[in-house]
C-alpha cells in the first residue's frame, strides 16, 4: 500500500477554535480574515447581525460608528440591547457586546453619525477593508457610497423592515484566487508527460507493486498504436472500454494496481487544460494591459497566461498532487517526488514572471 499520510501535528488553541472554517477557506483565508478590519455604521438589528457573522470567525478588528443613544424602541428589535443600556451610547453598547462574542477580536467605537463623519473627516473610512452600513437615508448613503468608491473600500448596505430585507454590495472588483472545485480531477499528464515523468514511466518495469499510473501508461501506449487516427487518449465509452479490456486481459488475480488502473480510465485523462472561465480571464483587457494600479490578481493572471502559452505547450502549471495508489512505498514516493518537483518548477517560473512584470511597472517585488 502507499505510505500513510504523516500524522498531523498538535493543533494550537486558535486552530482548534477555528478548525471548521479553516477547512472551508484554508489557513490563507483565515490569515486574511484575521488581518482585516471593518466599520459598522449604525447600530441596527441587521447591522449587528451582519457584524456578528464576522466577529465570530475571527475578523481582525471592528469599529462601530453611531452618534445616537439606546431608546425603548431599540430593545424590541435588537437582541444585543437590553434595558440596562437605555440612554447610553449605542456605539459603545454594540462594541462591548460584539467583542464579548470573541475576545480575539479588537473592538472600537466612535459616537458620531455617518453624516457628521462624512462632513468633518471623510478619510475616517479610508483605512477599513470593509464598511457595513444599515438603514441610512438616501442622501447619506449616496455620499458614503461615493466616498468609498473613490478610495476603493467595499460597501455592504443592508436594510430590514419587519420580515423584509435587502442587501446590496458595492465593490469595484473582486478576484477569487483560491477555489474548491466540487469534482476534483487529478492532473496526471499521462497523455502529455513532462520529461522527468516520461523518463520514469519508460524506465520502470510494470509489476504488481508499482502505482496504477504506470500500469495505465503501459496499456495506453498499446492502445495508441492501434489507433489509425492518431488519438492520444480514449474519447468515448467504446474507446475507454477498449483500454479497460486490454488491461483486464493480461492482469493476474492478485494485481490490485491493474484493477485500480481499470477504474481510473474515466478520470485519468484531460486535466491540465485551460477551462473556459480561465480563458475569459486571459482574454480580459485587464490581463493584457497592466498598469501601476492593476490588482495583483491581474499580474498573476498575465504571468500564468505567459507560462501556459509560451512555456508549457498550452497546459496549466502542474499541481503536483497524486491520488492514493496501491503500491510499495518506495515506488509511490518516487512518483510523488517527480510530480512535486515539476510542480515546484512550474510555480517558480510563474513566480519569476510575476516579479518581471512588477519590475516593468516599477512596483515593489513581493
Amino acid at each position: 500500500m502507499s505510505s500513510p499520510a504523516p500524522k498531523s501535528p498538535e493543533l494550537s488553541d486558535k486552530s482548534k477554535k477555528y478548525d471548521r472554517q479553516i477547512r472551508l477557506w484554508g489557513e490563507h483565508g483565515q490569515t486574511l480574515l484575521e488581518a482585516a478590519t471593518i466599520c459598522l455604521v449604525n447600530v441596527t438589528a441587521v447591522g449587528c447581525e451582519t457584524a456578528k457573522g464576522l466577529v465570530l470567525p475571527g475578523i481582525g478588528g471592528f469599529t462601530v460608528a453611531d452618534g445616537s443613544t439606546v431608546k425603548e424602541e431599540d430593545l424590541g428589535n435588537n437582541f444585543f440591547l437590553d434595558q440596562s443600556y437605555l440612554g447610553k451610547s449605542k456605539a459603545l453598547a454594540c462594541m462591548q457586546l460584539l467583542q464579548e462574542l470573541n475576545p480575539d477580536v479588537n473592538g472600537d467605537y466612535v459616537e458620531e453619525s455617518a453624516d457628521y463623519i462624512l462632513a468633518n473627516r471623510p478619510n475616517f473610512f479610508d483605512s477599513f477593508d470593509l464598511v457595513i452600513a444599515s438603514n441610512l437615508n438616501e442622501q447619506t448613503l449616496l455620499l458614503l457610497a461615493e466616498r468609498l468608491w473613490e478610495v476603493n473600500v467595499p460597501l455592504i448596505y443592508c436594510r430590514s423592515l419587519g420580515m423584509l430585507g435587502t442587501i446590496r454590495l458595492q465593490i469595484r472588483e473582486h478576484c477569487i484566487v483560491e477555489a474548491h472545485p466540487d469534482n476534483r480531477q487529478f492532473d496526471l499528464r499521462l497523455e502529455h508527460p513532462f520529461d522527468a515523468l516520461r523518463e520514469h514511466l519508460e524506465g520502470t518495469e510494470v509489476t504488481s507493486k508499482v502505482p496504477w499510473l504506470l500500469v495505465l501508461h503501459k496499456y495506453l501506449n498499446v492502445w495508441q498504436k492501434q489507433q489509425t487516427d492518431g488519438a492520444r487518449t480514449p474519447r468515448n465509452y467504446k474507446e475507454k472500454n477498449q483500454l479497460r479490456e486490454a488491461i483486464r486481459e493480461e492482469m493476474k488475480p492478485d494485481e490490485e494496481n491493474h484493477e485500480e488502473a481499470i477504474k481510473a480510465v474515466n478520470t485519468a485523462f484531460g486535466a491540465g487544460q485551460v477551462p473556459k472561465g480561465l480563458k475569459d480571464i486571459f482574454e480580459d483587457d485587464a490581463c493584457d494591459q497592466l498598469n501601476k494600479k492593476s490588482n495583483v490578481f491581474w499580474i498573476m493572471a498575465k504571468a500564468l497566461k505567459h507560462f501556459v502559452i509560451h512555456e508549457n505547450d498550452g497546459h496549466l502549471p502542474l499541481p503536483g498532487v497524486l491520488p492514493d495508489m496501491t503500491a510499495n512505498t518506495d515506488s509511490y514516493i518516487a512518483l510523488q517526488h517527480i510530480y512535486r518537483q515539476q510542480a515546484l518548477q512550474d510555480a517558480d517560473q510563474v513566480y519569476h514572471k510575476c516579479q518581471e512584470y512588477l519590475k516593468q511597472l516599477t512596483l515593489p517585488c513581493r
